[in-house]
């Protein structure tokens, strides 16, 4: 037994004497402390998903008709939160064991791509109020998003981006109050996710995302596909989407009939009509 146990250090010592390959080594961009925290409020939560599809030639059509400049992810964006602001326990916060927090506001959390260091990385941009917000006015943002500095009115306010600097057990312990105060959370992370991503994909792709969010869109990419119209086969095309949801809160059978309900407002057109009193 003893020589085996020779045979194997020496074994060990032979492979930490061999030359390391060639590499190089890169700083480990701290800020990417703000995509491991989300993941592990993500985690948390006990997740489902379901996937499915909106053809994109209704959303074409009343976007061309439309006077403003509205890109297609904001119009879905601005359609989800009208969706929301129907059915308001879709974005509700747990408060404790016994209670949840419906908050009035609906505020979209973007995911925004950003060259931090010379390497790109997504950051957290929040659009407050959504629902009071023509889509015009979130398309605006979202492009501001995309140029303002960090930290000065961009993505990721001042004080969000020193506490993602901060060393991992002192944020462990900010995070455990943050999570039992509903208001908070929003705060920090906003009511509903929003990542879109498609435009580097082709063909039918989507990733599902891990986030702390009680509901999430996934936007993926368009795809084309062959349908019946009138008995012939007709080419159209369909943008691939997800909604994560908390299974604590929100069950199979309504997450279902709300994505009916969202489907049916890209159809229509709901994002670009006139505000009104009630929004």
């Amino acid at each position: 037994m003893a020589r085996g146990v020779l045979e194997v250090a020496a074994q060990l010592l032979a492979l930490l004497r061999q030359p390391r390959p060639p590499s190089t080594q890169q700083p480990y961009p701290r800020l990417r402390n703000f995509i491991l925290d989300v993941m592990a409020e993500g985690r948390r939560k006990n997740t489902i998903n379901l996937l499915f599809e909106a053809e994109v030639a209704p959303m074409r059509r009343h976007l061309a008709a439309h006077a403003g400049r509205v890109s297609l992810t904001s119009y879905i964006a601005r359609s989800l939160a009208c969706a929301v602001n129907e059915n308001r326990a879709m974005h509700a916060y747990r408060h404790g064991k016994s209670r949840l927090t419906l908050f009035e506001d609906i505020d979209l959390a973007f995911m925004v791509e950003r060259d931090i260091g010379g390497a790109s990385m997504p950051v957290n941009y929040i659009v407050r109020a959504a629902q009071r917000k023509p889509a015009a006015a979130i398309h605006a943002e979202l492009q501001a998003a995309k140029q303002a500095p960090l930290g000065q009115g961009g993505p990721m306010p001042a004080i969000e981006k020193f506490f993602f600097e901060l060393p991992r057990p002192l944020r462990r312990i900010v995070w455990f109050f943050i999570r039992r105060d509903p208001a908070m959370f929003k705060d920090l992370v906003g009511t509903v996710g929003i990542t879109s991503m498609g435009m580097h994909a082709q063909g039918a792709a989507l990733i599902l995302p891990i986030t702390p969010m009680t509901l999430t869109l996934s936007i993926g990419a368009i795809s084309r596909r062959l349908v019946l119209e009138d008995g012939q086969p007709v080419e159209r095309e369909f943008i691939q989407l997800n909604l994560g949801a908390d299974h604590d809160i929100i069950d199979g059978a309504p997450l279902m009939r709300f994505s009916t309900r969202f489907k049916a407002m890209l159809e229509a057109g709901c994002a670009l009509e006139p505000l009104t009193l009630g929004n």
